[in-house]
């Protein structure tokens, strides 16, 4: 167990668990913790906020067991390669703040080289309190078939960094993943990015409470799915287009009878706001797009063709 004594309110910061809880601080060196200076090394144990890893492959690859919850401290992490969360019930998380400002996170992880910042291959992990900065087409966050009930909250996905390319996006669920939850997450794009979020074919899945922001751009798409996907649920989503043409809100494909239901989410005046499914494969229930100024304040849609 980590070592459970005073470390300036940080413990109460972190979920109960009956794993390790590791810390890692953003980069070799000295770094300070309740006032305190300390040297963060991949030699220390991690499991003390004083005896911080280094970096956060160590952190994450240190976490071996169910319940194992890898803390990374304020700042910009810088990973080697792609992060993999390869065992089932990891939680990996920055510091919240309060309820933490899914806006803009104080906990960052840097563009790394590969096919992702953060890799999701085993069940029940769990992504909080972090800020991901994908490089040029490649992805921040991805979700394979075996990430069932994976749970993203709290996140913010910087997509105005990188070169404008189709291939940078937040989140992309690589298969049939079950029971996946995201909410209170924050996608910023400027450019001709890809999506934020990409939902694919994912079964029994919710996102809630996610703002999708262009600025200054012309965006493809500020969410997808694919041909295929069933029973799942996307409400109160907003997507905001500042000096910005989103061609698609929303765009998926066929599904099943059912496969997806959309409810009170709202789109900018200029967008096509949920396009691509077949009818009866998408229902719609008190989902909005914006008048400009002057106008009825909202018009309610069903458009999913």
């Amino acid at each position: 167990m980590a070592y459970l004594t005073d470390y300036g309110g940080i413990w109460g910061a972190v979920p109960q668990t009956a794993g390790q809880v590791f810390w890692v601080a953003p980069g070799a060196g000295a770094y300070t913790v309740n006032g305190q200076a300390y040297t963060a090394s991949d030699g220390n144990d991690g499991l003390s906020p004083e005896r911080a890893f280094a970096t956060a492959d160590k952190g994450v690859n240190s976490a071996t067991n169910n319940g194992d919850v890898v803390v990374l401290l304020p700042g910009s992490h810088s990973p080697t390669a792609s992060l993999a969360m390869d065992t089932a019930g990891v939680t990996l998380m920055g510091l919240p703040s309060g309820a933490g400002n899914f806006l803009r996170q104080k906990t960052t992880i840097a563009a790394v080289t590969g096919d992702e910042n953060l890799n999701i291959t085993a069940e029940d992990c769990e992504v909080a309190y972090l800020h991901f900065v994908p490089v040029t087409a490649i992805t921040a966050l991805d979700i394979s078939l075996a990430g069932a009930r994976a749970h993203i909250h709290h996140c913010s996905f910087d997509l105005e960094t990188a070169a404008a390319n189709v291939g940078t996006i937040g989140i992309e669920f690589l298969g049939a993943t079950p029971f996946p939850y995201i909410h209170d997450c924050y996608f910023a794009s400027d450019g001709a990015q890809g999506p934020g979020i990409v939902m694919g074919v994912m079964v029994q899945g919710l996102v809630e409470n996610c703002l999708l922001s262009g600025t200054g751009c012309t965006w493809e798409a500020a969410m997808s799915s694919g041909a295929g996907g069933s029973a799942n649920l996307i409400k109160d989503v907003t997507i905001l287009a500042s000096a910005c043409t989103i061609t698609d809100g929303i765009t998926g494909g066929a599904s099943v009878v059912g496969g997806w239901t959309f409810l009170r989410c709202n789109f900018p005046v200029t967008t096509d706001e949920i396009d691509g499914f077949t009818p009866t494969h998408a229902e719609v229930n008190q989902n909005f797009i914006a008048t400009i100024g002057g106008g009825s304040g909202g018009t309610q849609t069903a458009d999913t063709t």
